[in-house]
C-alpha cells in the first residue's frame, strides 16, 4: 500500500481521498439547502392562512371619497401652526382619500366671497361641492397654541478634578421644552350641506433635555449670570409631534382601520 498527496494505492489500485471529502461536503450542503427549503416552505404555508381585512370609516363621505381642505382660521398668535396642521390633515386624508388642497379650492372661496379661514354656510357648501367637484368639505379653527418652556435650577452632575488635582463637580441644567396644539375641525358633506363629523381635537408633545454649564470647585456654585437662557432648538420636533396627535384624533373616524383575517 502507497500513499501520495490526496490518494491511496492498494494492490496496485488507486483510490482518492479527496473525492471523498467533496462528496460528503456536498451532502452537507445538500441537507442545509433542503433545510432552508422546509422553514420557507413552512413561511409561506403560515402567511398563505391569511389575508388583511379593511373596516370602512365610521363616518362614511360617500360619493367618490374626494374632500377638500379648506384653509383653518388661526386665533393663536403663531401664524405658522395653522398651515402645519393643515398640510397633516392632507398627509392623513390623502392617504385614502383624493385630496384638493387649501390653494387648489381657494379660487372657488373667492369666488363666492368666502375669506381665507371662513366657513361656509349650508348653501355656499353645495356650491363649492359642485364648482369643485368634491364629496366633503374638510375646515375648522385653530384656537390654541402653547410651547412653554421651563428650566430646572443648576445642580452638581458628576465629580471631577481638575488638572491641578483640585475636586469640583460638572454643573448641569435640565429644560422641559412642551407644546400643546388644539383646533375644533369639522367635514360637511356637499350634497345637503350638513355636518357629518365634528372634533375638538388636543396634542401635546414634550421633551427633556440637560447640558453642562461648567466646572466649579467643592464648595462653589454657578451664580445666575452663568445659567443659559432657554433655547428653542427643540420646539419644532416636539411641535410636529404635538400636531401629529391632534390630527390624528380628528381624523380618526374619517380613516379605515385594517386587520388580519385567518383564512381556512
Amino acid at each position: 500500500m502507497g500513499v501520495t498527496g490526496r490518494e491511496i494505492t492498494v494492490s496496485g489500485e488507486t483510490y482518492s481521498v479527496c473525492s471523498s471529502e467533496l462528496a460528503a461536503k456536498r451532502g452537507k450542503n445538500m441537507k442545509r439547502k433542503l433545510g432552508l427549503l422546509v422553514l420557507v416552505a413552512l413561511f409561506l404555508v403560515g402567511c398563505s392562512g391569511y389575508e388583511q381585512v379593511m373596516v370602512p370609516p365610521k363616518v362614511q363621505i360617500g360619493g367618490g371619497n374626494t374632500v377638500a381642505v379648506l384653509f383653518l382660521d388661526n386665533f393663536t398668535n403663531d401664524y405658522a401652526i395653522s398651515y402645519e396642521v393643515e398640510q397633516q390633515i392632507l398627509r392623513t386624508l390623502s392617504e385614502y382619500y383624493r385630496v384638493i388642497t387649501p390653494e387648489e379650492a381657494e379660487w372657488a372661496l373667492v369666488r363666492l366671497g368666502l375669506l381665507r379661514g371662513q366657513s361656509p354656510d349650508r348653501d355656499q357648501a353645495i356650491r363649492l361641492g359642485q364648482m369643485l367637484g368634491v364629496d366633503a368639505l374638510v375646515m375648522g379653527e385653530l384656537s390654541g397654541y402653547f410651547a412653554p418652556l421651563t428650566q430646572t435650577q443648576p445642580y452638581p452632575a458628576k465629580e471631577r478634578y481638575n488638572a491641578q488635582e483640585v475636586r469640583g463637580y460638572d454643573w448641569e441644567i435640565g429644560q422641559n421644552t412642551r407644546v400643546m396644539v388644539s383646533f375644533t375641525g369639522r367635514v360637511m358633506e356637499t350634497r345637503g350641506g350638513n355636518v357629518i363629523h365634528r372634533v375638538r381635537a388636543q396634542g401635546e408633545g414634550s421633551t427633556n433635555t440637560k447640558k453642562t454649564i461648567g466646572w466649579w470647585p467643592d464648595g462653589k456654585e454657578p451664580g445666575a449670570w452663568h445659567i443659559p437662557l432657554p433655547h428653542q432648538g427643540d420646539v419644532p420636533v416636539v411641535r410636529q409631534s404635538a400636531v401629529r396627535q391632534a390630527v390624528s384624533q380628528f381624523t380618526e373616524d374619517l380613516m379605515p382601520t385594517y386587520y388580519w383575517r385567518r383564512v381556512d
